[in-house]
């Protein structure tokens, strides 16, 4: 018989929480009171009770290189040996080899810890605690990093050691009796949705989810179906349904919980080298489009995107999520939100675009400059060695955008004339240089649609206009 790559459903691994009943209601307390935490982010989609391990919980990650990771827990109800303990995660380990980048996170759940290895729980709270208050001095945090990690690898070996410090977590419970779960489940509750439970609402909800989970062993139990079970006994939806949020992290701010991150930190900075074009495509366009088809496939329509971004990845965020798959998008700025399906009134005046047109192409590519207070069309002429006034489609307003109705009054001005000289021109490619608005770069990359691949170029003030993402 073929050996089969590491753990399977089948095995005896995969069978031994099927066939041993004793703690079984623990690890089904300790999923329970976890769920909260876990349905607060946008990206869990479900956990499994009795999978390849006692509880998985998955979740949506569009760096990820199979778009998804497991969180992963083994709970001992029973209180462990060192040499337990080191089983344990050797088990975790196999996984890892066996499933490489298949878990973010592996933790062991037990009553305590022995003796000779509390340190270790200990001082690695210790650190994550304080990680909040030294994000602005990353040197401190990398230095309480490594220390820990040197501490926990002296313990347990240079492999097992640099597993467990990076990736393999232990979780302390303690439920003697169902009321004490019920209680914790309670204090999640309040302290991640703010919602007061009775004793007897909490203990409904908790039994409801319990209940499920145990009869639905070895199957997904999907997000809808907890927050189903929760909003009947609340008599409520426990979260409303309201845009997806979409965060982009840059190097000037920090993740954001409650969002799904796009991780833009590589295409934001001022200084250094620009990244190459196929760092663009695997780094940023390609997370982009996962998170646009999973959000598709769930039925999201509404996108909220927030954080800090240039204009490439504006333009990127925006085609990512255009309105000829379905999208519509809010974009927060200082003055207000921005939505792509506002509209000027028939009373409100149009902003004056001056738009002229191109003379020609340049080796069979329409050149197109956008600019806001700040005309592009010279920068673009410049880099590309075309003559005064010739071979570029500027559109340029000499004053700012102030409102989304704006916004989308001008991408719709803007893509009429850049459709129209397609069509007479017929273009084998667009390059295209802007000045303006990120915001209002999401909102055209929002609706180019039906264009010819578009070559973005980024401005860096050392290095004038680059080469950056293609929109194809």
């Amino acid at each position: 018989m073929t050996e089969h790559p590491g753990p399977t459903l089948t095995d005896a691994k995969g069978m031994g929480g099927v066939n041993a009943q004793d703690g079984f209601d623990y690890q089904v307390w300790d999923a329970v009171v976890r769920i909260p935490a876990w349905l607060r982010s946008p990206v869990f989609e479900g956990l499994t009770v009795e999978g390849l391990e006692d509880v998985e919980a998955r979740f949506f990650a569009p760096h990820a290189p199979r778009g998804h990771f497991l969180d992963r827990f083994q709970a001992k109800s029973a209180h462990l040996t060192r040499g337990q303990v080191i089983e344990v995660f050797k088990g975790f380990a196999a996984f890892d080899d066996a499933h490489a980048g298949a878990a973010r996170a592996h933790v062991l759940v037990t009553p305590s810890l022995p003796k000779e290895l509390q340190w270790l729980e200990k001082d690695s709270e210790r650190v994550r605690r304080a990680r909040p208050f030294y994000a602005p001095f990353p040197d401190v945090i990398a230095a309480s990093d490594q220390k820990l990690e040197r501490d926990i690898v002296a313990d347990f070996g240079p492999d097992l050691g640099t597993r467990v410090a990076r990736s393999y977590d232990v979780s302390t419970r303690v439920f003697p009796n169902r009321v004490t779960a019920e209680a914790m489940f309670a204090g999640v509750m309040e302290q991640t949705f703010g919602v007061d439970l009775s004793a007897r609402k909490s203990g409904e909800a908790f039994r409801a989810i319990a209940t499920h989970l145990v009869n639905n062993c070895g199957t997904m139990v999907a997000r809808s179906t907890l927050l189903r079970l929760i909003g009947e006994v609340l008599g409520a939806p426990l979260i409303s349904q309201g845009p997806l949020p979409v965060h982009v992290r840059s190097d000037r701010n920090a993740p954001a919980e409650d969002a799904i991150e796009i991780d833009a930190s590589a295409f934001s900075g001022m200084e250094g080298s620009a990244p190459a074009a196929e760092e663009w495509k695997t780094s940023l366009a390609a997370p982009l489009e996962r998170t646009a088809k999973w959000a598709h496939h769930n039925g999201h329509t509404r996108v909220r995107i927030t954080g800090s971004y240039r204009i490439s990845t504006a333009f990127a965020l925006g085609w990512s999520f255009r309105a000829a798959t379905g999208f519509e998008l809010e974009i927060p700025t200082r003055g207000g939100d921005w939505v792509t399906d506002d509209r000027l009134g028939p009373q409100e005046t149009k902003l004056p675009w001056e738009i002229t047109a191109p003379t020609e192409l340049h080796n069979g590519r329409l050149v197109v400059s956008i600019g806001v207070l700040r005309d592009a069309a010279q920068d673009a002429r410049a880099l590309l060695g075309l003559e005064s006034g010739s071979g570029v489609l500027r559109a340029y307003l000499d004053r700012p955008v102030t409102s989304g109705r704006e916004a989308q009054d001008s991408v719709q001005a803007l893509k009429n004339a850049v459709v129209a000289q397609v069509a007479r021109l017929a273009p084998r490619g667009i390059d295209l240089f802007y000045a303006g608005p990120a915001a209002m770069a999401i909102a055209l990359g929002h609706r180019w649609n039906a264009m010819p691949a578009t070559q973005l170029h980024e401005f860096r003030p050392t290095q004038g206009y680059v080469p950056s993402a293609v929109l194809r």
